[in-house]
């Protein structure tokens, strides 16, 4: 069966066709993914997190061009974001056990109190945003969609996305201060 047949057969829910479909590319992104990384159980994550979610979002795979090119770009994706994640977490760990932390029930509540006055001020300044303004900042940074993403949701281009974001961070910032400023 070519891809275009077996993909078609994907989007319709054929689980044999998704499941051949998973055999047939198993192996080729599991050697593509030991190019990046050694860890055997971290490929294969990432390969069961694509196909995961090839199958939970299939109704959007009628957009795909190339099948080959959108899992190994999926796949790519997916590994080098888990490796950045890896590596992050592995410098924190090594910056953690450097530092002697005194955990003190007074600095619990002190942050407590500046996250709820940080998360008010936010809110207050959220009310200056447009409801566009609002919507994209939400879909960004709450729903943590991609740039694209959030573009094809407000029917509008990437970079009108980006103007859009600018604007909004910009009319945050300056209302925050406004805001840290009278209190």
């Amino acid at each position: 069966m070519d891809n275009p047949v077996l993909l078609n057969k994907v989007i319709e829910g054929d689980i044999e066709a998704y499941s051949l479909l998973y055999k047939e590319y198993y192996r080729k992104l599991y050697n593509y993914g030991r190019k990046f990384s050694h860890d055997t159980a971290l490929v294969e994550d990432c390969i069961q997190e694509i196909f995961f979610d090839l199958w939970s979002r299939r109704d959007k795979l009628k957009r795909i061009d190339s099948l080959n090119s959108y899992l190994y770009s999926a796949f790519r994706y997916t590994l080098i974001k888990k490796l950045k994640e890896q590596q992050r977490l592995s410098l924190r760990e090594e910056h953690e056990e450097d530092a002697t932390f005194e955990f003190s029930v007074e600095n619990v509540i002190i942050e407590q109190e500046q996250n709820a006055e940080d998360h008010k001020s936010l809110k207050e300044a959220c009310k200056f945003l447009t409801p566009r303004q609002y919507e994209a900042i939400f879909l960004r940074y709450y729903e943590k969609l991609s740039y694209q993403e959030v573009a094809d949701i407000l029917k509008i281009s990437v970079k009108a996305t980006y103007k859009i974001m600018a604007r909004s961070i910009s009319t945050l910032k300056d209302n925050i201060k406004l805001l840290l400023f009278l209190c």
